[in-house]
């Protein structure tokens, strides 16, 4: 499974951690799960950390899970930070995804670092 989920005890986040190559159907198993995660245990913000991703979903799946996303949650509530990975190949796709996200109704924007990306999701 290129992707885990990690709920931190002492920050109110969701984090997911991408690893590899992530395929269509791991994004949205991976959107899934910390989605749930965080309707579980009360959290709406969530840590997509991508520094481990070596090959990762086309601009049409990104497209594709905002719009699920958008149309089967309270997603107006839901605020992401994404770190980007540490090859500049999928920047475009980020990019998108910040985009796309924000065009959906939720909150997302893209971090090199993952200090500045906890500050902004925290604030």
């Amino acid at each position: 499974m290129p992707w885990k989920t990690i709920i931190p005890a002492d920050l109110p986040i969701i984090e997911t951690c991408y690893m590899g190559d992530l395929t269509r159907a791991d994004l949205f198993d991976a959107a899934r799960t910390t989605l749930a995660l965080g309707k579980e245990h009360g959290r709406t913000l969530f840590l997509g950390d991508c520094t481990e991703l070596t090959a990762g979903p086309s601009v049409f799946d990104l497209y594709y899970l905002a719009r699920e996303i958008s149309l089967n949650n309270t997603s107006r509530t839901l605020k992401e930070a994404v770190i980007l990975p540490n090859i500049s190949a999928f920047l475009e796709n980020l990019r998108f995804w910040e985009t796309i996200g924000r065009n959906r109704g939720f909150m997302v924007q893209i971090f090199r670092e993952r200090k500045t990306a906890l500050e902004w999701l925290i604030k």
